[in-house]
């Protein structure tokens, strides 16, 4: 997947105009959103909240770019409105940076099918969730359950061609179980409550040989955010890549 590979992202080192101002700590990150919403907004709310600044004005940069009206990204696979969805992800990122984003989050992981098909100039500004969670799958040892969209199975965004060392290590959903996930998924983007998600993910995950789960969707990081903050996501632990950005965020590393 091309973009901007995680791990070597850093910081803007603090320095001064000529009139003696701070310049910001943190460069402006900006978060192609809308793809849900609900989901780009709770990434913003992780972003922001337990903060370890002592002022606001240290606080992370933030401009989102939310437009829900984007063409749906599995139909957009499935349907041949490849170049639909490119155009929109382009207008979106371009914006962006034309704003003054050093960094940009596309908040779908679906829509990372079209990052190889975007300028040089904005993939290399893109932090790829997709390289995230290869990163962190690199580093575990157990097996983890494969939870996206059937858009990103089509697409082919995890085939272990795509993925480095730790693509092994995930499992993959049956046919029914996979279009149930995606129902699923789709109940979130509506509105549905995040925990009842969590039900369904435990009924889902007893069936296959992988206590641990890749939150490899952005609605999934509705799930993973309220098991936390109910104390419940001991019992199901997720690599969730909109959280880990999120943390990154928070304290400085991008």
């Amino acid at each position: 997947m091309s973009g901007l590979r995680f791990e070597s992202t850093a910081a803007l080192v603090v320095d001064g105009d000529r009139n003696g101002r701070l310049a910001p700590i943190h460069p402006l990150i900006g978060v192609v959103g809308g793809m849900g919403p609900l989901a780009s907004v709770e990434f913003l709310r992780g972003i922001y909240s337990g903060g370890l600044w002592d002022r606001e004005q240290d606080g992370p940069r933030i401009l989102l770019y939310s437009d829900p009206a984007v063409v749906d990204r599995t139909a957009a696979i499935h349907n041949g409105a490849y170049d639909e969805l490119r155009r929109a992800v382009e207008t979106a990122a371009r914006r962006l940076v034309d704003a003054g984003a050093v960094y940009v989050v596309v908040a779908c992981v679906t829509a990372h099918h079209v990052f190889a098909d975007l300028p040089a100039d904005l993939t290399e500004r893109c932090v790829s969730l997709v390289d995230v969670i290869d990163h962190e799958l690199s580093r575990a040892t157990e097996p983890h359950l494969l939870l996206c969209t059937s858009g990103a199975v089509s697409a082919g965004t995890f085939a272990p061609s795509r993925l480095g060392a730790g693509g092994d290590r995930l499992v993959r959903l049956e046919p029914a179980d996979q279009d149930a996930l995606h129902r699923e998924i789709y109940r979130l983007k509506t509105g549905g409550w995040p925990l009842d998600g969590l039900d369904f993910l435990r009924r889902l995950q007893a069936r296959y040989p992988a206590r641990a789960a890749v939150a490899a969707c952005t609605e999934l990081h509705l799930v993973a955010r309220a098991a936390e903050e109910a104390g419940l996501a001991a019992e199901f632990p997720m690599i969730d890549p909109l959280a880990i950005v999120a943390d990154r965020i928070r304290n400085g590393a991008l």
